[in-house]
């Protein structure tokens, strides 16, 4: 079983379902089938090929579900032709080894046939799931907006640790000095939205600050272009200042300054003004 699939299982069978679990590549050939409904929780390119394989299997009054975020019901579209109902049910919802999340107050993303929705919605509402409709024209839209949020979320923060290196803060002490100021972001941006929790030089105006950033990432070249594509980001969708000024200083190649000169550059800054 994959990590969707065990978790789901687990989840519907707390909540009363007789859950039985068929492995698409180890069980003999399924001539027939008990259940009312087949929950397909495979990768999004199996799922016509291990649909298909289940054709023997008498499906009139049937339904058919997958939990793929990218795809529509119609790759279900062979079992709908024998005879089932079929729907996409897709829950916003990490899934991985180690861990089984509650799914009370998930949001499913829900489209198909008319009586497999109403279905697929009372028993999202039983595991205490928020069920969501959404067009089939949307759906890879909505996929990109869940990869965003949950697998590029922690690859920001994978990336955030090589940054750290710089400073040299070995990955499981960055992982443990980040954990209360990310809660905290989380918590700002729920309770303030994305312009209330934003903060740091770009709202600022800090264009010396971002100049440093940008050239201590240097050392770490895919570093330095999140930081520049996410600060580019800011600019467009948050409250900043100076923003021609830091979208120049964006748009400059940093490369060529190393490590060395910026040293240099720190200390002829510490030197006190003539003026002074």
């Amino acid at each position: 079983m994959g990590r969707l699939g065990t978790a789901l299982a687990q989840r519907l069978s707390e909540a009363g379902y007789e859950v039985s679990k068929i492995n698409s590549r180890r069980s003999p050939r399924v001539s027939r089938l008990r259940a009312d409904l087949v929950w397909f929780c495979v990768p999004d390119a199996e799922i016509t090929t291990v649909a298909r394989s289940l054709l023997e299997v008498e499906w009139e009054g049937k339904f058919a579900f997958h939990s793929s975020g990218v795809l529509s019901s119609e790759v279900l579209n062979p079992l709908r032709r024998a005879g089932a109902r079929v729907a996409s049910v897709h829950p916003l919802m990490t899934f991985v080894k180690g861990s089984v999340p509650e799914l009370g107050s998930v949001p499913f993303a829900i489209e198909g046939d008319l009586s497999a929705i109403r279905e697929a919605r009372a028993i999202v509402r039983n595991l205490g799931g928020l069920p969501v409709g959404i067009r089939k024209q949307d759906k890879v839209a909505y996929h990109a907006f869940a990869t965003m949020i949950c697998p590029l979320l922690v690859s920001l923060l994978a990336t955030s640790e090589k940054a750290a290196a710089l400073a040299r803060i070995p990955k499981a002490e960055a992982r443990r000095r980040m954990m209360p100021i990310v809660r905290q972001t989380l918590r700002n941006y729920e309770k303030l939205g994305a312009a209330g929790a934003f903060s740091g030089p770009i709202v600022r105006g800090d264009t010396a600050t971002v100049r440093a950033h940008l050239t201590v990432l240097t050392r770490v070249p895919v570093a330095k272009r999140v930081y520049a594509g996410l600060a580019q980001a800011a600019l467009q969708f948050l409250p900043n200042r100076n923003r021609r000024q830091i979208a120049r200083i964006l748009e400059t190649d940093f490369s060529a300054i190393s490590a060395k000169p910026l040293r240099a550059l720190r200390l002829k800054a510490l030197k006190p003004s003539k003026r002074l």
